[in-house]
């Protein structure tokens, strides 16, 4: 029955990808609300170039981006073809992360075939992947927003596919094909560049083993050449290890102060200098910090329910999986530890790896996007193990309800999902996403030309880049005019008729002189959290969040 059910691959592979591209396309512009200021950092910068060939920085074709903290450009690069097409939009600014990730669960179904292709089911287990991948809602939700991490899911299973045909084929240009695939994702985001030097010779062992395959001169002369000499170059440059210096353990303030508290408390009770160093010290902190972030990645809270940060990416109550896939994903681990123990090595192993840059870090703990890369290996044993439910309840007695009421779960946790992504999504913690900015824009913009210029606080971040995306303001302008500043130590630089200001409350009364801090032919904008009655002023206008809480006032001078 199986077999038959799965006899047309090539509809059925079809079907789920079309499943896969509609549920990352559908309201693409509009769900999630607003644009983060790091979807808009991305995507401005990728309209700057397309116009100017320049940053906002005014660096020429630059590989990272001085004005975001000097992270990798590629998904800007890759951001400019949607932009020409369809012009500077919410939409155009996702295009890219929606396609890329709905092209990864073809990716996902070819991977599967290369690895049980000695199985008589691999069709089965080859669908069932791709269409676990299709219906992630970790993957959906990262393929739904201008994050890198999904052209990183997608250019690792590229490079993890065109290895497994190497292996086959013993073709010089699949391997060349495969390194270059990994390799590029060092120019896309942060996270590859710790998943890779530890991933790719764990492929290599791991899956050449698997074919009788020897690891080569030309895979280690790549590896050198495409991963180990890009990663060493940019740890050793100040600027391009920017954030891994600010956000690695090592930096960690808590800890710092932990191990310090403890050695007084050890001096205080008596306890030998010895033993004390032994227990308390540097090692031993920063060591319980990682297995901790590390095993929170491994925890329920953050695969099966809303725990996972950044807090943008939460879905209410809903997990990054599905928690019908906890006993799938022990289904399959028993089944291929017994019958395909390297595969089963090969894809935990993937998974592990995936978590080990992202418990390196201290920021955003336990963290979706940095440990999106084990997202493949979790549909591929997702389909393994529901092969497996499928096979024994086909044995039953009762197999046709068996396998309805394991269908109906399925389609229940699905729509469970679509409900609260597409419906609760709209108004759950809209704070975190720069809400309200599209609508403090468009208002500042109408208002603007009977005025000398506009006042706005920048309270909440991104302001600058946030009012250049949305004005879609001419990028060649916005770096004539900030030529002289350095735009990478600030998010709300000036332009134009825009003043923004680190002031919460730039139109007030003053607490010294009492007298009001603006003037006439000004507008202000101030945030929602700041004293709306003011003597001397006319509140013109108030903006609000999708889930109906404030956030700015605009004012001006009586």
């Amino acid at each position: 029955m199986v077999r038959k059910i799965f006899k047309n691959q090539s509809l059925l592979i079809f079907l789920i990808f079309a499943l896969g591209f509609f549920l990352r396309t559908y309201s693409l512009g509009e769900v999630p609300v607003s644009m983060h200021r790091d979807e808009a950092f991305l995507t401005y910068n990728a309209y700057s170039i397309l116009q100017t060939g320049k940053d906002i920085s005014g660096n020429l074709l630059p590989i990272h981006l001085e004005s975001f903290l000097f992270s990798p450009g590629g998904y800007s690069y890759f951001s400019i073809p949607p932009i020409a097409l369809f012009g500077l939009s919410e939409f155009s600014a996702r295009l890219a992360a929606a396609l890329f990730g709905s092209l990864t669960v073809v990716v996902i179904y070819m991977i599967s075939l290369e690895l049980f292709r000695n199985r008589s089911n691999k069709n089965a287990i080859s669908l069932f992947s791709a269409f676990f991948l299709a219906t992630m809602p970790w993957h959906i939700s990262l393929s739904r927003v201008a994050a890198e991490g999904t052209l990183v899911v997608f250019f690792i299973s590229l490079g993890v596919f065109s290895y497994l045909r190497y292996l086959r084929g013993n073709k010089i240009m699949l391997v060349l094909f495969s390194f270059v695939s990994f390799g590029i994702n060092l120019f896309i985001y942060q996270a590859p560049r710790a998943f890779l030097p530890l991933f790719i010779p764990f492929l290599a062992i791991t899956l050449s083993s698997l074919r009788k395959f020897a690891v080569d001169k030309v895979q280690i002369t790549l590896y050198l050449l495409l991963i180990i000499m890009p990663v060493i170059f940019i740890l050793l440059s100040p600027n391009l290890s920017t954030r891994i210096q600010n956000l690695n353990i090592f930096q960690h303030p808590e800890t710092k102060i932990l191990i310090r508290e403890q050695l007084v408390n050890d001096t205080v009770q008596g306890v030998p200098q010895v033993i004390a160093r032994t227990f308390h010290n540097k090692v031993s902190g920063y060591s319980l910090l990682f297995l901790n972030n590390y095993f929170s990645h491994l925890s329920y809270d953050f695969l099966f329910s809303d725990k996972g940060f950044p807090d943008r990416f939460r879905i209410p109550n809903m997990g990054l999986l599905y928690i019908y896939q906890l006993p799938l994903l022990i289904i399959a681990f028993f089944m291929l530890t017994n019958k395909n123990p390297r595969i089963s090595l090969f894809l935990f192993g993937w998974i592990g790896i995936s978590i080990f840059g992202s418990a390196l870090t201290f920021d955003d703990i336990p963290n979706q996007q940095r440990t999106l890369t084990a997202a493949p290996a979790l549909a591929i044993l997702s389909g393994v193990g529901a092969l497996e439910v499928l096979s024994w309840a086909r044995q039953k007695k009762y197999k046709l309800v068996t396998i309805g009421l394991f269908s109906l779960i399925i389609l229940f946790s699905f729509f469970h999902f679509l409900i609260q992504y597409f419906v609760q999504g709209k108004v759950y913690r809209t704070w975190y996403r720069q809400d309200g900015y599209k609508q403090l824009v468009r208002e500042i913009n109408e208002l603007l030309p009977s005025y000398d210029k506009a006042v706005i606080t920048s309270r909440e971040t991104g302001s600058t880049i946030l009012f250049l995306f949305y004005l879609k303001y001419d990028p060649k302008n916005f770096q004539e005019e900030t030529k002289d500043l350095n735009t990478k130590e600030s998010d709300h630089i000036s332009f134009y008729k825009y003043e923004l200001t680190d002031e919460e409350c730039p139109l007030r009364i003053d607490a010294k002189s009492k007298k009001l801090t603006g003037r006439k032919n000004i507008l202000y904008v101030n945030s929602s959290l700041c004293n709306k009655e003011i003597e001397g002023a006319i509140l013109i206008s108030e903006v609000y969040r999708s889930g109906g809480s404030g956030v700015y006032r605009i004012y001006k001078v009586e």
